[in-house]
Parts: C-alpha cells; structure tokens; sequence
C-alpha cells in the first residue's frame, strides 16, 4: 500500500512541479555524477527536464534529449516515452505545435504499449490540450473524454484529477452544470491529499473563472489574484501565465491601464522562462491595445518585438524540425541577414520619421499623417513576411515527405533482388561452386547498385538542404539508361520481361544526373510492374527542339479518368491496389523533378496496348 502511494505521488511530480523545487533541482545535479545504474541516471534526467521547464526551457530540453538518447542506447522504453513527453512540453512553449503533437503521440504510444495506463491518460491529455492551442476544439475535446473514460478503470484517481481541472479550465460547457462544482472540489481533495500545490493553484483558478461567469467579478477577481501570486511565489511561471492572462482579459474594458500591467507582467514572465508561445500572445495583445489608442512609439516597438519573434520561430521551427529525423540542417544565414538587414531599414525610417515629428511640431499635422501611412506600409510588409515564412513551412513539410517516398522507392527493388537471392541461396546444396559464385557476383552486383543509388540520394539531400540550384551537365542518354536498367535484370529475368534500350547513342541530354536518374528507374519500375510475363519494356529517346525521352510497356493501359490526375500532387486520387498506389506516389515527385529541370512529363496509352510514359527536356545546342 505504501509503495502504491508513493508510486502515485511520483506519478504526480511527472506531470507538476511544487514548492521547493529549486532544492531538489540542485540535489539532483549534485547526485547525477554517483548514480552508477544507466535507467536510474535516464530518469534522474528526466526528472531534471520535468522540474526545469517550469524555469528555464533550453536547460529543459537539454536533459530531455540526454535522456532520451541514453534511453534509446539501453532499449529503456520507459525512459525514452517519458523523455518524449518532456521534449513535447518544451515544443509547445517554444511554440511549435506541429512538433509537440509527433513527441506527445510517440510517448502516447510507448505508455499504451507499455500498458502504462496513468500516462498513457497524460499522454491524451497533453495530446488534446495541443489540439486545443491549435484552435481543433472538436479533436481536443474528443481526446479529453477518451482520457476521461480511460480514467475511470483507475484504482487512484490522482491523475484524473489533473485531466478533470484542465477540462474544466478549457471547456466548462462540456461539463453539466451541477456536475461542474463536484470534479473541483474532488481535484482539491486530491490535491490536498497529495500535498500538491500546482493543482491547488489551477483549481483555484477554475473556481475564480467560475465567479465571473456567475457574474460575480470582485470574487473572481481576488481568487485569480491569490492564485496568480501563489503561483509566482512557488516559481510555477508556466501555469501563473494562463492566469495573468486571464487577469489582463478582465480589466481590459474597465481598466486599461491594468490590463496593460497584467500583460506587460506576462510579456516578462515569459521572455524570461523563454516560452516562445506566450511571448506571442501576450506581445500582440499589448500592441493591439496600443493600435487602438493609436500610440505610435508603442505600436513600433511591439510591432519589432513581434517580428523578431515571428523570425526566431522560423529558424527553430527548421532546425528542430530536421532534428526530428536526425538529419542536420544548415541555417539560411544569408536570407536571415537580408531580412533583418530590410526590417532594420524599415525600423530606421519610422523612427526617423518620429523624431523628425516629435522635433518640428509646427508642421505636427502633415507628419502625423505621413506617419500612418507608412506605419500601413509596414505592418502590411510584416504580413507579407509572414505569409511567406507559413509556405516555406508547407514547402519543408513536403519535401520531408518526398524524402520518405524517394528512398522506399528507390531502395524496394534492389533490396528484393538480395532478399529472392538469399531464398535461392538456402538450398545451396543444390548448386555447384560456380553457381554458388555466380548468385554471389549478383548479389554483390546488387549491393554495389543500392549503394550507388543510396550515394546518388545522400548527394541531391544534400542540394536540397543547401538551396537547390539546378545547373544542367551534358550526359549521354543511352549510357544512363543502360544504367538505369541495372537494378531491374533480376525480376526482369524472373518474369521473362525484355527490356530494350533503343535510344541512339548520339543523343546527349542536358539535366542533373540524379534527377533524371530517378525518372528514368521509376518509368522502368512501373513499367515491369505492370507488364505481363513474356513480354517487352522498350525505351526510346528523339531530338528535336527538346530531348523527348519514353517508356513503353504491353499492359493493359490506364484508365482514361486516371490518366489526367496521375501527376497531380493535390488530387485525391481511387487506387485499385497497392502496386499503383506507390506508383503514383513515385510519378508525382518524377513530376517536380522534371518542372525543376524546365521539362515536362505525361503519360499516353498506346494504340494497340500498353502505355508509354514520357518527359522531354530543352536541347541545348
């Protein structure tokens, strides 16, 4: 009984932080040097990242990461899930939403695998409150009740307790009236027993809410007031700030001035912890306000804070956005530097503008309305700014898709032919020597292709993480589709295909060689794909105005209502099966490779069967 109590109090401390936490802060760093067992030194890590990010968030994220590498060396599940539920947290206060939702729903997983019932509740909850900042109430709500119903085959509901405030907190609506005072008074009950003060301050922030939707505003103001300074004195920032903001909402109408206190104190709060989501919220909060009152010094300086915020969250989001698939990216130092350079000349001029009022007041009229009017010009820049930051995000979160698409693509065929040659190889008793050294030739043969094709690859990441510039090299088309066709002589052999390469060796191509490589080995995957045995795959080139290169197949064809949506990327495309499912997927960045080299791509059926897909490239004579 008492170790089940003590496990729940632990269980408590993971999701909260009380008073005294710097204490055992120190303590731990102290011990971490002795602690001789690798699954007690991950959740000594752990247990620092859940305590600091209360405090200060980089130092949070530190030991998170340590952790979960370490965990991930010892096969420690448990330590890698809650490691991830620690780097969640600090994408969401960082203001990565996008990344917290992978970590959150990675540890999600690892819990329910672990039949971890406790966190795998925390982990819904913390996966609907994400949902929730995001702006998704149906998906935030639909997450809270299943953590709800999970809730309810717990022998201990100290973690229902959390879930129920947090509820509470966000959708009060979703809650019947007279059930509403019975979940707070259990989370005090609970919060009390424990000795957890996190959970005190947030239930009385639910109860100061409360009193103002009853109307009655001293009340609930005085409540959130004691919860806020409570909050503040036990070091608690991240939950202090929901309720100095709901401080600040209150005495917005009645009381400006202190509102503006309110948010000023946030603003601080969270530049301090570095809770990039909040510097946000409370930044553009403050300069509506003062765009209301039309006070320009005010508007200027929250107008720069906001756009050095909007250009810090881009290089984070990009850096922790690779890291999310351990590959490293390299800053755009010279963008970065041009737009600040921009925004500071722009800053420059308002400013001058200002002094230039402030100093000749005689003609104070005429430059007040200069003013405006290029404050206008800003802040319509400053949209501008940010709306091509939000579709370089989409472009990054393409391309980290296409990557995935490329190397299952390229990698199935080569990878298949080994594992055909090590079935044939278990019957080696069969086979003389010279047999046996001919499948291993293939199989060596094979290896050498995966790793060329893996080199190619590593070489056009490698571009596209540097800033693709497409410079086309002059390249004999025949010798690049004899290699091409390399990798494919196995199956080729197996299903007795015949694989023609009619291209005349004159005919030179100007492209990039992995691109136009990874066209030429989709067009003949596909087209042994779909091709009947004892049958011919023939590939064929012409020189005109422009290099026109096609693949021909004798299978049955495309249907005509799929023949104009196979290259689309945006098109909800009706797969009959798997094999033309990764087809298509295939064609659509053949499609983005072509345009990036100034071609184009289609497809055609024959006359009498088959289908021919195609690309031409301009001939640079």
């Amino acid at each position: 009984m008492k170790k089940t109590l003590s496990f729940l109090v632990l269980l408590l401390l993971a999701v909260s932080v009380c008073f005294g936490q710097s204490r055992e802060v120190n303590k731990l760093k102290k011990d971490l040097p002795l602690i001789h067992d690798s699954t007690k030194y991950v959740n000594a890590l752990n247990r620092l990242g859940m305590l600091m990010y209360e405090q200060n968030i980089d130092s949070a994220f530190y030991y998170a990461k340590k952790a979960r590498s370490i965990a991930e060396r010892l096969n420690y599940k448990a330590g890698k899930a809650d490691a991830l539920n620690a780097i969640g947290i600090v994408y969401d206060l960082k203001g990565n939403l996008q990344l917290s939702l992978r970590y959150y729903n990675e540890a999600y997983n690892l819990y329910k695998e672990l039949n971890d019932t406790s966190n795998t509740i925390q982990g819904l909850m913390n996966i609907g409150l994400v949902f929730n900042e995001k702006r998704e109430d149906k998906k935030a709500i639909n997450f809270f009740k299943r953590a709800i119903n999970m809730g309810k085959t717990l022998q201990r509901d100290s973690i229902m307790s959390l879930v129920l405030c947090n509820y509470l907190l966000l959708y009060p609506e979703q809650i019947p009236k007279d059930s509403v005072e019975i979940y707070l008074d259990k989370a005090r009950e609970i919060g009390t027993r424990f000795k957890d003060n996190r959970m005190l301050v947030e239930a009385d922030q639910v109860q100061g809410l409360l009193y103002l939707q009853n109307n009655e505003r001293e009340k609930g103001a005085a409540l959130l007031q004691k919860a806020v300074n409570n909050g503040l004195t036990m070091e608690l920032y991240y939950l202090s700030l929901d309720i100095v903001m709901n401080l600040g909402d209150l005495y917005l109408e009645p009381n400006i001035n202190k509102a503006i206190d309110y948010y000023k104190q946030g603003l601080s709060i969270a530049e301090k912890s570095g809770y990039h989501y909040y510097e946000k919220i409370f930044g553009k909060k403050l300069y509506d306000i003062y765009i209301a009152q039309n006070n320009l010094p005010e508007v200027q300086r929250y107008s720069s804070k906001l756009l050095k915020l909007y250009d810090d969250e881009e290089k984070y989001t990009n850096t922790s956005g690779f890291d999310y698939i351990d590959y490293a990216l390299k800053d755009q130092q010279l963008e970065a530097i041009t737009i600040r350079s921009q925004n500071r000349q722009v800053l420059a001029i308002v400013l001058g503008i200002l002094f230039i009022i402030t100093a000749v007041t005689v003609i104070f009229t005429y430059r007040l309305y200069r003013l405006k009017k290029k404050h206008g010009q800003t802040l319509e820049e400053l949209n501008r700014t940010v709306q091509l930051r939000n579709e370089k995000l989409e472009i990054d979160h393409e391309f980290n898709n296409r990557l995935v698409s490329i190397l299952a693509h390229d990698f199935r065929q080569p990878i298949g032919a080994l594992k055909t040659l090590a079935t044939v190889l278990k019957d080696a008793d069969s086979f003389t020597r010279d047999e046996l050294m001919e499948l291993v030739d293939t199989m060596e043969h094979s290896s050498n292709i995966s790793l060329e094709i893996f080199e190619n690859i590593l070489q056009w990441i490698k571009q596209q993480l540097s800033g693709f510039d497409y410079k086309a090299v002059p390249l004999p088309l025949k010798e690049l589709i004899d290699e091409a066709i390399q990798p494919f002589n196995l199956i080729s052999e197996d299903h007795k295909l015949k694989l023609i390469n009619a291209v005349d060796p004159s005919i030179i191509i100007h492209a990039d060689k992995e691109l136009v490589q990874f066209i030429h080995r989709n067009f003949i995957h596909n087209a042994i794909k779909f091709s009947p045995d004892n049958s011919t795959v023939t590939i064929s080139a012409s020189s005109d105005k422009d290099v026109t290169v096609c693949v021909q197949d004798e299978g049955k064809g495309i249907s005509p209502d799929k023949l104009q949506l196979l290259f689309n990327f945006k098109a909800n495309m009706q797969y009959s099966n798997e094999k033309e499912k990764g087809a298509g997927v295939a064609l659509m960045i053949c499609k983005d490779f072509t345009e990036k080299m100034n071609g184009r791509i289609w497809v055609e059926n024959n006359r009498i069967k088959g289908a021919a897909f195609c690309y031409s490239l301009p001939n640079v004579r």
